[in-house]
C-alpha cells in the first residue's frame, strides 16, 4: 500500500528543534542515531541504474551514530530514510514506525527531561 510522503514530512514537520532518536533494522543489522531536527526534506532520485530508491526522507541537523567504538558525529548532519516503491508508515504523537521494503525504522521523541541510560 502506497502512501503520501506529505504525511511522514507533516511528523517530522511538528517535531522540529526536538531530539530524535532513530533505530533501523535491515537484514538483521540493528543502526542507532540521534537527531535534533532542524529540517526534513523529501526527495525524488532520478537513477537509471537502479542503485537509490525512487524518493527519501533527509532529516538535517546535528546528532550522533552508534558505531562499535562509541558515537560519533552525524555524517553530513544528515539521516536518510530511503523510500522504496513499497513502503507503510505508523504515526503517534510521539512515534514514527516506516518499514521500507529495505528496512523497519521506528523514530521516537527523546524526552531530553529524561534521563536515558542506553544513550
Amino acid at each position: 500500500m502506497q502512501q503520501s510522503t506529505e504525511k511522514i514530512r507533516s511528523w517530522f514537520d511538528r517535531h522540529r528543534q526536538k531530539e530524535l532518536r532513530i533505530r533501523k533494522e535491515e537484514d538483521d543489522d540493528l543502526d542507532e542515531a540521534r537527531i535534533r531536527l532542524e529540517d526534513v526534506e523529501v526527495v525524488q532520485h532520478h537513477d537509471t541504474d537502479g542503485y537509490l530508491s525512487s524518493q527519501a526522507v533527509l532529516l538535517k541537523g546535528e546528532g550522533t551514530v552508534v558505531a562499535a567504538h562509541g558515537e560519533e558525529p552525524l555524517p553530513g548532519r544528515t539521516f536518510e530514510i530511503s523510500l522504496t516503491d513499497r513502503w507503510f508508515s505508523a504515526a503517534d504523537d510521539c512515534s514514527l514506525h516506516l518499514n521500507t521494503e529495505r528496512g523497519s525504522y521506528h523514530i521516537e521523541i527523546i524526552n531530553s527531561k529524561q534521563s536515558n541510560p542506553d544513550w
